[in-house]
């Protein structure tokens, strides 16, 4: 009986992270019926804080081992770059005003992270 209640507990948590790193929320089952640019906004949240976490692991890497992780940085910055065009295009041309300011609230946040790394 403790294995199973174990066994959801683990379900649910390792649901709740997956919806979280996907859609930036913290819900059981993900809203399927945000429009695409709810959807793509939510996608490029993820993309961001992954890259950012690649970043930061690069860094990590060449202060530890004194390895050259100038390259990984370089990727992963070029690809931020390309995020963060993604976003400012659904904050000048989305429909929703409530999509338009989670999108300018995201490329603010790109923005800053940005700043922070240079």
């Amino acid at each position: 009986m403790k294995a199973i209640i174990v066994l959801i507990v683990v379900v649910i948590v390792g649901l709740l992270a997956f919806n979280y790193f996907t859609t930036g929320e913290f819900t059981l089952m993900s809203s399927g019926s945000g429009g695409g640019e709810t959807q793509e906004l939510n996608q490029l949240r993820g993309e961001f804080r992954s890259l950012a976490r690649e970043f930061r692991q690069a860094g990590r890497s060449a202060a530890m081992g004194g390895l050259d992780t100038t390259a990984a940085a370089s990727a992963v910055l070029s690809e931020l770059d390309g995020v963060e065009e993604k976003v400012l295009a659904i904050a000048k041309n989305a429909e929703d005003p409530e999509v338009q300011e989670e999108a300018k609230a995201l490329a603010a946040e790109i923005a800053k992270f940005k700043k922070d790394i240079r």
